[in-house]
């Protein structure tokens, strides 16, 4: 990411003399195509994975040797590559509270983390999480976002464009070609990433609800949530949809549940995603390409951002 969309914010912070530091959230270990392809190989053990894990870290560091940014400068969490979602609905307390320690530590004034609009997993885990974080950051502090993956128009048609010379977009495509991992199966890909402007878009708070992907409409009262689905007709639609939404509680705590959404109207239950408990009961209409979800939310604090995939 630090390549791919922030290495020319990355140069000019570095002209300017700012004080930095890049922090990633996993290691990029569950990487299982590309170190198939690099390493001849099909079944990759966990030791496999640490070492890739490894191998990505030392080409994260080179390319951004190649950006003038030292090794003091870069901090490496080690949180669980491709499991980000899962540790944000299991165990999200744990999570976040390790990045908002990083924070507090540097106290930055300028925040540049994944977008809520970026379709890859992790990516988006890491939005809600900062989220959750920026409702309490000082009013000193801007929480601006990237996107990596996917062309959400939701972003595109609102983020800050940066101007970029010459010599900033032949350091970026130097600092995308450390990453030799990625490229082996995605040259054609990420390469044009370098002439690509970076763009940014500021985080809000009360910036009102913010709708991209499948949810096409959503409406909020204290009590309920309802929400339609516009689903691509695929084959892949005929499996069965869940649901999650994640908020805080009416004491502050961060709350998420599922609900598995069938292809036909029906009452579903709603379930704590830490207890695997019911917490309520949904209503549903619809079928495999569209519907509408009617939720209760007793749950949730009337004065927390929802966030719902």
């Amino acid at each position: 990411d630090e390549a791919l969309a922030c290495s020319v914010i990355l140069q000019k912070a570095v002209r300017a003399g700012a004080a930095i530091r890049v922090v990633y959230v996993t290691d990029g270990d569950n990487n299982p195509w590309p170190q198939r392809a690099l390493e001849r190989r099909w079944r990759l053990s966990a030791s496999d994975r640490g070492r890739w894990g490894k191998l990505r870290r030392a080409e994260a560091l080179a390319a951004l040797r190649a950006l003038d940014i030292s090794v003091t400068d870069i901090q490496f969490l080690g949180l669980p590559d491709q499991g980000l979602t899962d540790l944000l609905l299991r165990d999200s307390d744990t999570a976040v509270t390790r990045i908002n320690e990083v924070i507090e530590d540097w106290s930055p004034t300028e925040i540049l983390a994944p977008s809520l609009f970026d379709i890859h997993p992790d990516h988006n885990a890491v939005a809600v999480m900062m989220r959750l974080i920026s409702a309490d950051l000082s009013p000193g502090v801007s929480h601006w976002n990237y996107l990596v993956h996917g062309g959400s128009r939701g972003f595109f048609e609102n983020a800050v464009e940066l101007s970029s010379s010459e010599l900033e977009i032949a350091k970026k495509r130097e600092a995308i070609c450390c990453h030799q991992t990625q490229i082996k199966l995605s040259r054609r890909r990420f390469l044009p990433y370098a002439a690509r402007p970076e763009r940014f878009l500021r985080v809000e708070p009360g910036s009102g609800v913010r709708l991209d992907g499948a949810v096409s409409w959503v409406s909020r009262t204290p009590d309920h949530l309802d929400v339609s689905f516009r689903f691509s007709a695929d084959l892949f639609r005929l499996r069965r949809n869940n649901f999650f939404i994640i908020g805080r509680d009416l004491v502050g705590r961060t709350r998420t549940c599922q609900i598995g959404l069938p292809g036909r109207s029906a009452d579903l239950e709603m379930l704590d995603c830490a207890t695997n408990r019911s917490i309520g009961i949904a209503s549903y209409r619809g079928h495999p390409f569209a519907g509408e979800l009617t939720l209760p939310l007793h749950v949730f604090s009337p004065l927390h951002d929802l966030f719902i995939k």
